[in-house]
């Protein structure tokens, strides 16, 4: 099989990579209008960038009717966000906060979470996330085509300013235990990936000298 993308539409592309680059981590988005509704969105085009300063990015497209996202009309406007890593805790409910619903929904009272306040930006955060990033953006990139339905893409770049976990989510060493964290990923369509024990494995770093005997310099 092959995919010319010349071929297809802008859609028809994104499905592909959808269907391709699997799993991708989730950002449970959470933002807040200027009418002083919250909102929360589901963002599985997310990915750190650097680390100084401290980087995310997320893309976001259009609504199914052609509107701009409630998530990025919030998250300009107020110019701010917090991404609520996506754990087992929210695992029932992604569809709830992905349902395109008016201005007007408020995805808290819909889900049942909680809304708590951020400590350095004006968007709400989800009371029951174990870790969350609160982001500043710094940049918008326009991509695609805009004339072309569902051509117009917005590359959001935001410097995380504040970052909080849960002690649960530590091991013994006080780092950040990924089996802890308990992440969900998204596959393609409607199906996702949970972070179970038996998906995880280690390996260990290969020294400079393994790798010569590999590659039959020694």
């Amino acid at each position: 099989m092959i995919f010319d993308p010349a071929e297809h539409s802008p859609m028809e592309c994104q499905f592909m990579l959808s269907q391709l680059i699997v799993p991708r981590p989730i950002a449970m988005v959470s933002t807040q209008s200027s009418d002083g509704i919250p909102n929360i969105a589901p963002m599985s085009y997310f990915l750190p960038i650097t680390g100084d300063p401290m980087l995310v990015g997320l893309t976001m497209g259009l609504r199914e009717d052609g509107t701009q996202k409630h998530t990025y009309l919030n998250a300009t406007e107020s110019g701010d966000f917090v991404v609520n890593i996506a754990s087992d805790v929210f695992a029932d409910q992604i569809e709830v906060v992905a349902f395109e619903s008016d201005a007007i929904a408020n995805e808290f009272a819909a889900t049942g979470w909680t809304p708590v306040a951020a400590t350095k930006v004006s968007s709400p955060a989800i009371g029951e996330a174990s870790a969350r990033l609160e982001c500043e953006i710094r940049k918008v990139i326009e991509l695609g085509t805009p004339e072309v339905p569902f051509g117009e893409v917005h590359l959001v770049i935001a410097e995380v300013v504040w970052v909080w976990f849960s002690d649960d989510v530590l091991n013994e060493n006080e780092r950040i235990d990924p089996l802890k964290l308990a992440p969900i990923s998204r596959l393609g369509l409607r199906s996702f990936l949970k972070t179970v024990p038996e998906a995880v494995y280690s390996l260990p770093r290969i020294s400079a000298e393994e790798y010569a005997a590999l590659d039959g310099r020694s």
